[in-house]
């Protein structure tokens, strides 16, 4: 079945590319941050991405319906052991993600092997797809907390539950700017803002690559002992970091990322 939807899928996604959906963001996004390929090493990356993007969305329908122990052991913790303590430890974690592999299955796969876990939702248009998404995250126990429900998102750490965060949510204008494949860009901020009221450990999913069975994954601890308090700057210099940990995954394997999101567009 999962071969089966990810051939569908990746040929999907390049149907997509040729009716235009996003094409013009997508090879411009690559251009600005991967320079350093030739033309014709971006021309391949736009058709990678866009047959990953297809394969990613049709892995939903994967999650909603496939048998738990699929789920649950498509997914390799590559350093599972080392990082269950901080999980199960009752203070709270971030768990901080990108739109990269299936940022979806990763998530819904801590929750079934290791500790259910609240996930940042923000507001979808369509009835129909919130139905969709919410039966198959809470699946194994999975929670959704609003992005705009601060006070929930910081009653979910103080109970000690995990939250999943994805880092690269589009920022306001105005958001902290920080390094990003070689520019100064607004990022989102929320992230670091939480982590520093709160000091609960934020541990990165870092996809190394897709399986047949799913995908590899390494968890990374982002440290942030010497970062005391809410300021500014505190808020930068984090932010900064868990902006070159994704940058770095992004770069390990280009592919596996969503370009056709307008990360650069407070300063196209």
């Amino acid at each position: 079945m999962l071969f089966l939807l990810r051939s569908v899928g990746g040929f999907l996604g390049i149907v997509a590319y040729y009716l235009g959906v996003r094409s013009e963001v997508t090879r411009r996004n690559i251009a600005r941050a991967l320079p350093e390929f030739s033309k014709s090493a971006q021309r391949n990356l736009v058709l990678r991405t866009y047959a990953n993007i297809g394969q990613v969305f049709l892995e939903f329908i994967y999650l909603r319906f496939a048998p738990r122990h699929l789920i649950e052991r498509g997914v390799v913790f590559e350093n599972l052991e080392e990082c269950r303590a901080v999980l199960l430890d009752g203070t709270g974690t971030i768990l901080l993600s990108g739109h990269n592999a299936d940022w979806e299955w990763i998530a819904l796969s801590i929750g079934a092997q290791v500790i259910p876990i609240r996930v940042l939702k923000k507001t979808q248009r369509s009835n129909m797809i919130v139905r969709f998404l919410e039966a198959m995250r809470s699946r194994f126990g999975n929670k959704m907390v609003d992005v705009a429900d601060m006070r929930k998102v910081f009653r979910a750490l103080s109970d000690g539950e995990p939250l999943a965060i994805l880092g690269d949510q589009a920022p306001f204008p105005d958001s902290v700017r920080v390094p990003f494949f070689g520019e100064l860009v607004p990022t989102f901020e929320g992230t670091a803002r939480i982590a520093l009221r709160t000091r609960a450990p934020i541990i990165f999913f870092y996809p190394l690559e897709r399986t047949r069975k799913g995908y590899r994954v390494r968890l990374v601890p982002i440290p942030y002992n010497d970062l005391v308090g809410p300021t500014d700057e505190n808020i930068r210099i984090l932010t900064a970091r868990h902006a070159a940990m994704l940058e770095d995954a992004i770069r390990h394997c280009p592919s596996m990322w969503l370009w056709q999101h307008r990360r650069w567009k407070h300063d196209e």
